[in-house]
């Protein structure tokens, strides 16, 4: 197969095709493979104008709110016309900071196109953390929704209200009225600043990402290309030839929501339904009412659909593809999933500072390989796996997973300190997660933080949880470690089980006992009927539990 898919990555970048690429030395001195067909854009006002091979297409879908994709472009050209009215520049900074409407997609379309910097902040942060990320990016306007202005009066930013009722603020909708629907002449290269991403972070601040129109495109245009690859030998992957539709889940403000739900559905003519909040009652409804063919969310997603009482008495034949990024998918998930929808589960693999660029898995080889996130995407794209002296280490062996493509951020925004640490001198990111290949695929055992060493022994918290998801009363399941006086890490796992379902914990220890080590079974394990902390990127957040669990252990 190895053979079969290098044969389809020549065809595909043969010289004279769309994806044909070559070598290219940056000013930094670092030399990266670039795509060189000119119909690729240079920047992402061009990239837009993808949309308008489908101008009158039912693009967007939000509640009751249907658009074209013409008329989000003419809006986003008003909205680009008004931020140069309110004197902003080129290069200035923006915000959005809102949950998922079409006002989003307006304004991130409209900054971006009139040569400003978008600067997407959690709209799960309190106005302490709101504030931070708009004094940090120095951003001169924020758009955002009422929710999200409370707490900013005092702040020096223009404020723009979404969905507001107050009349507190100069609202969306009269900022953008009475300008131009045609995009003002901005000379925008495509080595101009773009975007600013804020990490979640375990610790500390958030660290703002900052990217080029570069770098954004580059990764776009790689997915286009595997989407065709996989088309052609797998016939899973984005078919711009079918009508194509995707349910919108995630914030837009995390690369898997604007990057996988938003840019690419302009690019391959993709009808967005957007949801404002995660509903597995309210997203079967959608999938079957807009005859939805892709599904693109966290893991836990499609697995609430799949355990879902009511799954069977929907229709959804449409559905092709359930997609899956932001974390690992349990192997015993991907058997289930494959077994229980006539779509199949597929799963991505990237970072925020990669732009979401890494690796992609589906089809047959993510069924045949359900622990693997799959072949690194070509064609700009490498990947390699090194050891604590930056040495490449065999086949097989695991070490720190370090990636090397002109989709990489610049860096972090006002943190030389911290871009030098994740960023080596040929232009290598490290990613922080450990992984070893096997063959063409990659296999990620755990975040470098989160290894949990107990008497010297590594336990890789993947493969834990991945063992007990295989017991069929788990619903979710975290595995993480807090600190022991006597083996430096006590093992913990937090659990919900399924509705109607009794597991104790001698019980789930021999289950565990033929499937772990000793040493890897959790030696603190809590039942709980609430579902498990996640932070905004949908992520199950160690640190809150981790808190918990010392306050657990203390009440014992």
């Amino acid at each position: 197969m190895t053979d079969i898919f290098n044969e389809a990555i020549a065809r595909q970048t043969a010289k004279g095709e769309l994806f044909e690429f070559a070598e290219k030395m940056h000013s930094d001195g670092i030399t990266y493979r670039e795509f060189i067909n000119p119909a690729i854009p240079e920047n992402l006002r061009k990239f837009f104008d993808f949309g308008l091979f489908h101008p009158e297409k039912d693009w967007l879908v939000f509640e009751d709110e249907r658009y074209t994709y013409k008329q989000i472009f003419d809006k986003a050209a008003q909205l680009a016309n008004a931020l140069m009215d309110a004197g902003i520049k080129k290069g200035d900074r923006v915000a959005i900071c809102m949950v998922n409407c079409p006002e989003y997609i307006i304004a991130l379309m409209g900054i971006l196109g009139m040569g400003a910097v978008a600067v997407p902040l959690n709209s799960w942060w309190v106005p302490r953390e709101v504030i931070y990320g708009l004094d940090h990016s120095d951003a001169k306007l924020v758009f955002a929704d009422e929710k999200r202005l409370r707490g900013l009066d005092n702040l020096d930013v223009i404020k723009v209200s979404v969905r507001d009722e107050s009349n507190q603020y100069v609202s969306f909708e009269d900022f953008i009225t009475n300008f131009s629907s045609e995009w003002p002449e901005v000379e925008i290269s495509k080595h101009d600043n773009a975007t600013i991403f804020y990490t979640s972070g375990s610790t500390g601040h958030p660290k703002g990402v900052l990217c080029t129109h570069r770098n954004m495109i580059s990764g776009f245009f790689s997915w286009a290309c595997i989407s065709r690859i996989r088309v052609e030998l797998f016939d899973d992957g984005l078919d711009p030839s079918k009508e194509l539709s995707i349910l919108h889940c995630v914030p837009l403000f995390h690369v898997t929501g604007s990057h996988v739900g938003f840019f690419m559905s302009v690019l391959v003519g993709r009808k967005i339904v957007m949801m404002k909040k995660w509903d597995p009652t309210l997203a079967l409804e959608l999938l079957e009412k807009e005859k939805i063919t892709n599904i693109t969310g966290v893991p836990t997603q499609t697995w609430e659909l799949l355990n879902h009482p009511n799954l069977k008495d929907y229709d959804l034949s449409a559905l092709e593809d359930l997609a899956g990024g932001g974390a690992a998918r349990p192997p015993e998930h991907v058997k289930k999933l494959d077994e229980a929808f006539e779509a199949r589960p597929s799963i991505g693999y990237g970072l925020t500072e990669t732009n979401a660029m890494g690796c992609i898995h589906g089809g047959d080889e993510y069924i045949q390989y359900p622990a693997s996130c799959g072949r690194v995407v070509p064609p700009l794209t490498d990947i390699k796996i090194i050891d604590e002296h930056k040495n490449e280490v065999p086949e097989g062996e695991v070490g720190e997973i370090v990636i090397k493509s002109p989709a990489n951020m610049v860096g972090y925004w006002k943190n030389e300190a911290a871009t030098k640490e994740v960023i080596d001198e040929d232009g290598w990111f490290r990613s922080g997660d450990l992984g070893y290949f096997d063959g063409p695929f990659l296999h990620i055992v755990d975040r470098v933080k989160d290894l949990v060493i107990r008497g010297g022994e590594n336990i890789s918290c993947i493969e834990v949880e991945s063992a007990i998801y295989e017991h069929n009363a788990v619903s979710e399941v975290c595995v993480f470690g807090i600190p022991e006086e006597r083996l430096g890490e006590k093992l913990c796992a937090a659990i919900v089980l399924k509705d109607n379902t009794e597991v104790s914990q001698q019980d789930l220890e021999l289950f565990l006992s033929e499937r772990l080590a000793a040493f890897k079974i959790p030696s603190l394990i809590k039942f709980q009927n609430d579902p498990l902390p996640r932070v905004a990127s949908g992520k199950f957040s160690k640190t809150q539990l981790r808190d918990d669990f010392k306050e657990y252990e203390n009440s014992l």
